[in-house]
């Protein structure tokens, strides 16, 4: 099997805040059929904090798998890349001379010849969608409703319009790194047409799983899908939102 890409299309709207606090990679505009790795962040902290750190996390762990790129994608691989990230955010609030109390989810895809590995921290979540089947996998929230759907106290659909669906457990932060743990997936099962969506939060308390499988379905372009996308958080969303749709073509 042999896996390409079509054109990623991506978000990246500040929606109804004063600040974007998400970071994206590739940056804006500029990802093509040829990249074959894609983050995107939301960071937290406030104005200006939340930008840094969602930034430095997102710049700091590319730029670790472009240094280690004939390294097997592994659980040990996203470790270093994050202690990477956090590392430049200890020195950040050093100098800064006090704790800033910044913070970021993370997301990241890594596409190979024959399979897509997946990790994340936080709320910021990943699908892998088939038009002819809906999603065949999602990324499961380090949050606090997320334990309470766990517990069995709450269905996912009332866990995306709780009132406290903002609390996450994991964060990348200074001096977190003992904290963190990781999801990690190695997709093995894609086929021809399937779909990477990675997104901030601030798509996903606007847009259900049902909702992104049914518009990703539809038969019109990537471009006019991801429009869709917009066009519902910019009317529903309270938060930045910030995605990227990755097609997915497979040789077999």
């Amino acid at each position: 099997m042999n896996i390409n890409l079509r054109e990623p299309q991506f978000c990246y709207e500040t929606g109804h805040r004063g600040n974007n606090e998400d970071y994206i990679y590739p940056a804006p505009a500029t990802a093509t059929e040829a990249n074959r790795l894609f983050l995107v962040c939301d960071g937290m902290g406030g104005h200006e904090d939340g930008e840094v750190a969602s930034k430095t996390a997102t710049e700091a762990i590319a730029a670790y798998w472009a240094a280690h790129g004939d390294e097997p994608d592994t659980e040990q691989k996203v470790m270093n890349a994050i202690a990477s990230a956090i590392s430049v955010m200890n020195r950040l609030v050093k100098k800064a001379g006090k704790d800033k109390g910044m913070g970021t989810t993370m997301t990241l895809a890594s596409i190979s010849a024959d399979t897509v590995f997946v990790t994340h921290v936080g709320d910021s979540r990943i699908y892998q969608v088939r038009p002819t089947a809906g999603i065949i996998y999602q990324s499961k929230d380090h949050s606090y409703v997320q334990t309470l759907v766990d517990a069995g106290l709450l269905t996912l659909e009332e866990a995306r319009v709780h009132p406290m669906n903002n609390i996450i457990t994991q964060v990348i932060q200074p001096k977190s790194l003992k904290s963190i743990q990781p999801e990690v997936v190695v997709i093995r099962d894609i086929e021809e047409g399937d779909y990477l969506f990675l997104c901030t939060d601030g798509i996903t308390e606007s847009i259900s799983g049902d909702t992104l499988a049914d518009i990703l379905s539809k038969d019109i372009t990537d471009g006019e899908k991801m429009k869709q996308i917009k066009q519902i958080c910019s009317g529903n969303s309270r938060d930045n939102y910030s995605a990227y749709l990755i097609p997915l073509s497979v040789q077999k």
